[in-house]
């Protein structure tokens, strides 16, 4: 079957079962749990998910990045790593990649609006993040270096952070608290806020949108430097 011919297959069975927004953990009639996955409680995430799966990302990339055959590695690209607001992943997707000696070639979907773009964008980033969380939070084996740790904060954390020792208690935490702490920071994950002050909060949403970077970019020598640096200026 055809890349564009499995695309028409996906996109007749996501209209057959198209109904409300999933915000619901029970899918919806002849949706593919198998395929897709479970509904996402999150309603636009899950119009991303969906979006994403529509256009055939999902056949070569993997619903949740685990790559098929030799399609581009999502999860660990240094473009996608780059990308802001589908600045670089929207011009690829427009164009597409010719086959190389290593890679298969990606068709041009130069019929996608900006805001089926952003949509796919959005979920490559979701799906990035999550993966890289599960896979630095497991990685126990590395030791870490204070000297390079500190090098990193400097390079990475210093923008927001004037020195480790503002990080107060969070520095103070054991090494997998602190761990996830640097990879999920939990004061940038509260409950969003309707009150009219804190509606649209540009510095919050800068530092997710900074740590939600670093996440998709960090190794897991990164994480174990900084948690070496941060105990060491507790």
């Amino acid at each position: 079957m055809s890349p564009c011919l499995q695309r028409l297959v996906l996109l007749g069975a996501l209209i057959v079962s198209a109904g409300p927004a999933a915000a619901q953990s029970a899918p919806r009639d002849g949706y593919d749990v198998e395929f897709i996955g479970p509904p996402l409680a999150d309603p636009m995430l899950q119009h991303d998910k969906e979006t994403y799966v529509l256009f055939g990302c999902a056949y070569c990339h993997g619903v949740n990045l685990v790559a098929r055959g030799e399609a581009t590695d999502l999860m660990r690209s240094p473009l996608v790593g780059r990308d802001v607001d589908a600045d670089v992943i929207g011009p690829l997707l427009r164009a597409g990649i010719p086959q190389t000696a290593k890679l298969s070639p990606m068709p041009q979907f130069s019929d996608l609006s900006d805001q089926q773009i952003g949509a796919i964008a959005r979920w490559i980033h979701y799906a990035r993040r999550q993966g890289r969380f599960k896979e630095l939070s497991e990685a126990r084996d590395v030791v870490g270096n204070t000297a390079q740790g500190q090098e990193y904060f400097a390079q990475a954390c210093s923008a927001c952070h004037a020195t480790a020792k503002d990080l107060g208690s969070v520095a103070r935490n054991g090494g997998a608290a602190l761990r996830a702490q640097i990879l999920d920071p939990k004061a940038l994950n509260g409950e969003p806020s309707f009150k009219v002050d804190q509606r649209h909060d540009a510095r919050q949403a800068a530092g997710r949108q900074r740590h939600h970077t670093l996440l998709e970019n960090y190794t897991a020598e990164h994480v174990a430097n900084l948690v070496a640096y941060l105990q060491s200026v507790k």
